[in-house]
């Protein structure tokens, strides 16, 4: 009898073990989640067989007991917050360029342009990209067009 309930408890920690695998770390139906159903299957079988009809149904009671509690505590454990993605991205969508900049403006490179990068123009920062191969960081350049988005800029004269 204590062999039998050890089974028993053996089959519902592994079924728990591939229910966590299952919903954390493979999502789909995946051979974790069939392992899990045929776990627990096996272990209410097992119970029906050897211990009859009563131990049968204690097992389906435990079964779903031990996978709801033990879900929730895996939510709850430090578990999950030492495996989430904690990156933040400061990047922004591009926006309009300012009324401020106009052809001929000046201003220098903050960034390497290859071909995009950012620039300082009249105090404004702004995407520019540049129809050459590249220009450094800190170069002066001259606004050659406005787009929407972005702004073309070339060396300043006297820098080529």
């Amino acid at each position: 009898m204590g062999m039998d309930i050890f089974i028993i408890a053996l089959l519902i920690f592994i079924g728990l073990v591939m229910v966590i695998l299952e919903v954390f770390f493979l999502p789909g139906i995946t051979i974790a989640g069939i392992s899990a159903v045929l776990f627990f299957v096996g272990a209410v079988f097992y119970a029906f067989m050897q211990l009859g009809e009563f131990a049968g149904y204690i097992t389906i009671a435990v079964s779903v007991i031990v996978t709801i509690v033990g879900i929730v505590i895996f939510i709850r454990s430090r578990s999950l917050d030492r495996m989430a993605l904690k990156t933040t991205i400061d990047s922004v969508a591009p926006t309009l360029v300012s009324d401020q900049i106009k052809v001929g403006d000046e201003g220098v490179t903050l960034s390497r342009l290859n071909p995009m990068g950012s620039v300082l123009i009249n105090d404004v920062t702004v995407e520019a990209r540049t129809r050459e191969d590249f220009i450094d960081e800190d170069t002066p350049v001259v606004v050659e067009k406005v787009d929407r988005t972005t702004v073309i800029v070339q060396k300043k004269e006297n820098e080529k």
